[in-house]
């Protein structure tokens, strides 16, 4: 009895040791929990995105009409369709100047703006609220103000150039400044947002290399240029790649400000992807909406493959 009684308290002693090596600790339960919670809305992003993207490659090789159930396989003959469009070239080319003008333009303001922020004392809080609540402020609701004040009869500068004795300036009904009027209001839109990712990558520079700077005698030019630009090279490239997927992407203020709501006047404003809605809702045609949306697609992962490579530099100052 006694040695069958050793027995078994030694084969329960073995089993707590299995069970205490198998048993995770407290942190490791709390990572493991992480993950899970973190995999399960990465699943179905993953899955929501890759499918859709899947299936719109899929559709641009189809004669796909959404009214028509039948699909037939064509080929490359959407993006042959595309490519020879003269809409699809001039929707790509306002997209493409859409862009150039808004990216350095809102970089350069937000920067400046951030600075200025930075050196204010008092009410430093209400500047920041007001700076940033045109991005907080619904597209629909800017959009439509903004196209009120540019009307040509009734609008707030139609009666200041009147006042002023200047020529009257038809902003969304001239092809020649309607897509200038749009980009000057998505700059204005989005200002606030850029600034104050700019505001934080100031804050993360530590104070001792502006004052071992101001202690050689360095101006603030070359603070500016030998310390502040060098260290938040992270954040502006941050704020390029974010503004420049930003400004190719651009749908709401085109679509609610030109002036027939499809690119007008004469295509003038007409961007890539307006030019998908279009095509896809009211022409009806999904297979060549899918084409148009593939080449986007692709040119958006170039441009931003191309600036993430040039402007990104490592600095270490310490």
């Amino acid at each position: 009895m006694a040695i069958k009684s050793e027995r078994l308290s030694g084969s329960s002693s073995n089993l707590k040791q299995r069970f205490s090596v198998r048993r995770l600790t407290l942190s490791q339960r709390k990572k493991m929990w992480a993950y899970i919670f973190v995999a399960l809305p990465f699943a179905y992003f993953m899955l929501v995105n890759f499918s859709a993207m899947f299936n719109s490659f899929l559709f641009s090789f189809q004669n796909y009409m959404t009214l028509r159930a039948d699909r037939s396989w064509v080929g490359l003959t959407n993006y042959q369709t595309i490519l020879a469009d003269p809409t699809f070239h001039r929707a790509l080319q306002n997209t493409l100047v859409f862009t150039i003008t808004r990216v350095p333009i809102l970089t350069g303001l937000s920067l400046g703006i951030a600075l200025m922020l930075r050196g204010i004392g008092r009410f430093k809080s209400i500047y920041r609220m007001l700076y940033f609540m045109p991005f907080v402020t619904s597209g629909v609701a800017i959009a439509w103000v903004f196209k009120f004040l540019y009307l040509p009869n009734f609008g707030l500068f139609t009666h200041l150039f009147d006042t002023l004795g200047i020529p009257r300036i038809y902003f969304l009904g001239d092809p020649r400044t309607a897509l200038g009027s749009i980009i000057a209001v998505t700059i204005w839109a989005g200002l606030g947002y850029y600034t104050m990712i700019f505001l934080a990558g100031l804050e993360d520079i530590p104070v001792e290399f502006y004052e071992a700077a101001m202690v050689d005698g360095a101006s603030p030019w070359q603070r500016f240029r030998h310390i502040t630009l060098p260290l938040l090279n992270r954040t502006i490239v941050l704020v390029v790649v974010l503004c420049m997927i930003s400004s190719l992407q651009n749908f709401t203020y085109v679509r609610l400000m030109s002036k027939d709501g499809f690119g007008g006047p004469m295509n003038s404003t007409i961007t890539m992807s307006l030019l998908i809605y279009k095509e896809a809702f009211f022409s009806l045609n999904m297979g060549k909406a899918s084409a148009i949306a593939v080449v986007f697609f692709t040119i958006v992962l170039v441009l931003t493959l191309i600036q993430r490579r040039l402007i990104t530099r490592e600095y270490d100052y310490s």
